[in-house]
């Protein structure tokens, strides 16, 4: 397992290897509401990696826009919602290598099995939703980007892994291996933890989008909150803490950017 930054991550399964959300771009915030914007040809070269699919969770262009690139380059297969599919068409990616998905869709990478999970997304600003624009002519705005569904992902290898990319718990399968949002409350970690029982927790999209790979990770901010002050930044150690109060004994890892960890030897 690497994780690749924001909700990106590689897995390797013996001779499969998926990416999940691989997000190497990093545009500047304010292109969130003005201008067209290329994947970042360089950042692709140095980090993009071979492997046989790619699963997106959504169609956001933090989870989504560098995928098309990479499917081209390396003629992996994309597994997405209707509107991913339909960007990935106009950003060039051949018919044979998109697979559309449904919630609740079990599908199959080579013997690894796996199935998408309907999930909730959070309302964010600058973020949209709904039917996608007449004129997808890429290089497109980052706004171009709109999701329909949003999918949480159940993979089967060993260990099982479910990538869980909802705000409710609702759904949540037993996995050995949890990859979750970094910011929530007590009671969400505490519902979604006792549905997936796992060995090991790991935090995604915890980090700074818009910041380069070049420079370290930094969290994003949190959820604005009744206190003082009112914006801060995700906290990581509050992350650890609410797991293991959540789920004694279980494990927390908070890997380091692009370094490859053996899942098969953590939970134990």
């Amino acid at each position: 397992m690497t994780w690749l930054g924001n909700a990106g991550f590689a897995l390797d399964f013996g001779q499969t290897h998926l990416l999940i959300d691989p997000f190497f771009s990093r545009p500047p915030a304010a292109r969130l509401f003005a201008g067209r914007v290329s994947p970042d040809a360089d950042a692709l070269r140095e980090h993009g990696t071979d492997c046989e699919a790619i699963l997106i969770s959504h169609a956001h262009f933090d989870h989504f826009m560098d995928a098309p690139v990479l499917v081209c380059s390396n003629g992996a297969r994309l597994y997405a919602s209707a509107n991913t599919c339909a960007i990935a068409r106009a950003c060039g990616v051949p018919e044979r290598q998109i697979i559309q998905l449904k919630a609740d869709d079990e599908f199959a990478v080579h013997r690894l099995r796996a199935r998408a999970i309907a999930a909730r997304h959070p309302w964010i600003p600058g973020y949209t939703a709904g039917q996608l624009p007449a004129d997808l002519n890429p290089p497109l705005r980052l706004r171009d980007y709109r999701m329909d569904e949003c999918f949480s992902f159940f993979i089967q290898g060993w260990p099982s892994v479910l990538v869980w990319s909802s705000t409710s718990a609702r759904g949540a399968c037993r996995a050995d291996v949890l990859i979750c949002r970094a910011v929530a409350g007590a009671g969400w970690y505490r519902d979604l933890l006792e549905a997936v029982r796992p060995a090991l927790v790991i935090p995604s999209h915890w980090d700074d989008m818009f910041r380069p790979l070049s420079e370290p990770p930094t969290p994003f901010f949190a959820p604005p909150r009744a206190a003082f002050p009112p914006v801060g930044r995700i906290n990581l150690d509050e992350f650890r803490g609410r797991v293991t109060r959540a789920r004694p004994g279980c494990r927390v890892l908070l890997p380091e950017r692009f370094r490859a960890y053996e899942l098969r030897d953590l939970p134990a």
